[in-house]
């Protein structure tokens, strides 16, 4: 059985914690610009994993449904 190989890069974290991940492995990985990624933290490693459906995981309201969605949960006096 073939191991993955291991792809090392030195990141600098940038204003707000910003890293560029390597074009090379943007590419490999079909993380396109405005693509969504997930972090996550397992003990000192820091995991980064391309998003595996095209659409995104969470959806955008307008600032009418935001307002009909407080007024709704404002409780009755």
């Amino acid at each position: 059985m073939n191991q993955p190989v291991i792809q090392e890069e030195w990141l600098k974290v940038l204003g707000k914690g910003m890293v560029t991940l390597p074009k090379k492995w943007r590419d490999e990985l079909g993380i396109e610009n405005g693509a969504m990624v997930k972090a996550k933290k397992q003990g000192g490693v820091v995991i980064i994993e391309p998003l595996k459906k095209k659409s995104v995981p969470y959806r955008i309201y307008t600032k009418k449904e935001v307002e009909q969605f407080l007024e709704e949960d404002r409780l009755s006096e």
